[in-house]
């Protein structure tokens, strides 16, 4: 998942503290992800009763994917709003973020053409990993989550949790859109409106569309009111210290407790016959929810703060992009290779093949940083200060800000 987050930081030292509780909550989004991918659905092919509790933590870890979207909608509507309007700084924009996306994500596609292609011919799961159900070009323009929508399916193994990609890109093109076109006063009304859009028409797909289940999960229209609620976040009023900041905080836990327990009523079919009503709303409760825990971290609440500051989180967010992009394929191979079958935990030597599946999603994510996220990542700062540098230097009048 796009870490949406690369903005070289002028504030003074609370908001950089604050920037680092956000890697922090981004570090808990990966982490439950991977619970959710790596360690629930393996003890549930293979059965594993044990640890209840900690099993149906892990059975949750999709809302990790909630939680990406809304701080991406946060990172890059408050970067979009933080520059003057003009076609530079548009262009700045995608810049950065085809050097951020494109190059850990297209060594995951030529992953999948060597695997497949040197996948040995008696070996299991080749169809499972490698099948072309998803057309491979509709990757290369971030348009799988179409296929995906209308064949209720999300594709071969190895690719199969890109559709997260092609939501956030697809919303990348449409906030950055809004911020060019609409004027800043009006801003925040048409994205209440869009957010707003988003619920009603998941209602009309969950009632009025043919197995809507795929198009409820992988479409932006569906999930746009996640994004969109971290945004109307970013360009928020932020508290003020004392009895309003108090307010403010006070308020954003009982969001954040509600959506909780909305969670587990719902989850726990306490609705009864109203949950059909319900299953529309089912992600946006969720999403406000991740809002509410952005805002702690955004407003520098100090508990969740100190909390998400912590290192192996921040040092977690920092790496998630290409554990979440790369996470799957090493623990597909991996299981395959030794054990000749999908992920399943349960017997030892599974615990600890899952064990060194882990260590290997860290050491290549960390070796990825190093050598190539975060060298790319300085190079497009440097194209965009020289690009901004060049335009100063010609005489291009500033971009009006209307």
């Amino acid at each position: 998942m796009s870490d949406g987050a690369n903005a070289i930081s002028r504030n003074p030292p609370a908001r950089m503290n604050r920037q680092a509780a956000l890697d922090g909550l981004r570090g808990c989004a990966i982490l439950w992800v991977l619970a959710y991918h790596l360690i629930a659905l393996p003890t549930r092919a293979a059965a594993y009763s044990g640890m209840p509790g900690l099993m149906a933590f892990a059975g949750y870890g999709w809302i990790g994917v909630n939680l990406f979207f809304v701080l991406s909608g946060y990172l890059i509507t408050q970067g979009l709003v933080s520059h003057e309007r003009g076609r530079l700084s548009f262009l700045d924009f995608w810049v950065r973020r085809a050097f951020r996306i494109g190059p850990p994500y297209a060594l995951l596609l030529l992953s999948f053409v060597a695997a497949r292609a040197l996948w040995p011919a008696g070996w299991p799961g080749a169809d499972r990993l490698f099948n072309s159900a998803i057309p491979f070009w509709s990757y290369l323009a971030f348009v799988q989550n179409l296929y995906m929508a209308s064949l209720g399916y999300l594709g071969n193994d190895w690719l199969r949790v890109l559709w997260s990609l092609a939501v956030e890109m697809q919303f990348y093109v449409l906030i950055s859109v809004c911020v060019f076109l609409i004027p800043r006063r009006q801003l925040a009304w048409w994205l209440w409106s869009l957010a707003l859009g988003s619920v009603l028409l998941r209602y009309a797909c969950y009632f009025f569309v043919q197995n809507p289940d795929a198009s409820l999960v992988v479409l932006l229209p569906s999930r746009l009111d996640g994004f969109l609620l971290g945004g109307l976040l970013a360009i928020a009023p932020r508290g003020e210290p004392g009895w309003p900041g108090f307010r403010r905080h006070a308020a954003t836990v009982a969001v954040l407790l509600s959506s909780m327990a909305f969670l587990g009523l719902y989850s726990s079919g306490k609705f009864g016959g109203a949950t059909r009503y319900l299953v529309p709303l089912y992600n946006t409760v969720i999403s406000a929810g991740c809002v509410a825990l952005l805002d702690l971290c955004a407003s520098d609440f100090g508990p969740v703060r100190r909390l998400m500051e912590l290192r192996p989180l921040v040092e977690a967010g920092r790496l998630s992009y290409f554990v979440y992009l790369f996470h799957m394929p090493i623990a597909l191979a991996l299981f395959y290779g030794v054990l000749g079958t999908a992920p399943a935990l349960g017997a030892p030597r599974a615990i600890l093949l899952m064990a060194v599946v882990f260590a290997a999603i860290y050491g290549a994510a960390r070796l990825s940083y190093a050598f190539l996220e975060a060298p790319l990542i300085r190079r497009s700062h440097s194209l965009v200060r020289s690009a901004a540098g060049s335009a100063t230097a010609g005489g291009q009048p500033p971009a009006p800000t209307g």
